[in-house]
């Protein structure tokens, strides 16, 4: 693994999180796992600009 790669800062699980505590009342799991993936999503459309 090359450490140049690697890239410091906040990540989808930091901003999934953050939403979640946003929300201010528990999420169902489908709603959980469609956020991440969203977040996820958004990085890799970022990553690749």
């Amino acid at each position: 693994m090359d450490a140049k790669g690697i890239i410091y800062g906040e990540t989808a699980l930091d901003q999934l999180m953050q939403w979640l505590h946003a929300s201010g009342q528990p999420q169902e799991l489908e709603a959980v796992i469609e956020q991440y993936l969203q977040l996820l999503r958004e990085l890799v459309m970022e990553a690749q600009a």
